[in-house]
């Protein structure tokens, strides 16, 4: 086998570019527009906050219910979902009516969690997104493990229906209540449906 071997000339060079004065002029003139046109785009980081799109992924929120709780029922899918494992629930029995349980225990390891929003998008009952906040620096590790506590957010809402006497209303008359005194009276109900 051949080795094939390309010669590759030396271009000529005038007086000029043996000094390499067009080169040094251009680069000067280049750095003096930038100069005389200077917009500084830093940031000065605790006086200015940085304005993020809006399909930033930061620290996580649990939205609240209309009742200003947490809307996790504890079905462990965004636990499933993690690529990381970095989500970790514990469940225990609810005493509302239409949730059979809700997290004792939801910690996320942040030196695991890679925010790529999976366990947002296996939440089937809005009880997880991804928020704005960036500032997670801690001094240890255990700083880095939150709980549900640092996740809630009363102040931000949901309009997914959360309770499942309304999905099984929808389910059998084919409409979801949007009304409150309605979704109450269905709430009271206990568990069977009888027909008028």
């Amino acid at each position: 086998m051949a080795i094939k071997i390309k010669k590759i000339e030396q271009p000529e060079l005038n007086f000029w570019e043996n000094f390499y004065f067009p080169q040094i002029f251009g680069g000067l003139w280049i750095t003096l527009k930038h100069i005389l046109n200077f917009k500084p785009i830093t940031v000065q980081y605790p006086e200015e906050v940085k304005e993020l799109p809006e399909n930033f992924r930061g620290l996580h929120i649990m939205p609240g219910d209309d009742d200003g709780e947490i809307r996790c029922v504890a079905c462990k899918l965004c636990e499933v979902a993690c690529p990381t494992q970095a989500i970790s629930i514990v469940a225990e029995a609810a005493d509302d009516y239409g949730i059979e349980r809700r997290p004792k225990v939801y910690n996320i390891d942040f030196m695991r969690c890679v925010f790529c929003g999976f366990c947002v998008e296996a939440c089937p009952c809005d009880a997880l997104r991804m928020g704005m906040k960036y500032e997670l620096a801690s001094y240890n590790r255990a700083g880095l493990v939150h709980t549900k506590e640092v996740f809630f957010e009363p102040n931000v809402k949901s309009n997914a229906p959360r309770d499942n006497a309304n999905f099984l209303y929808k389910m059998q008359k084919g409409e979801i209540l949007d009304d409150m005194e309605e979704v109450a009276k269905i709430k009271d109900l206990d568990g069977t449906y009888s027909q008028k």
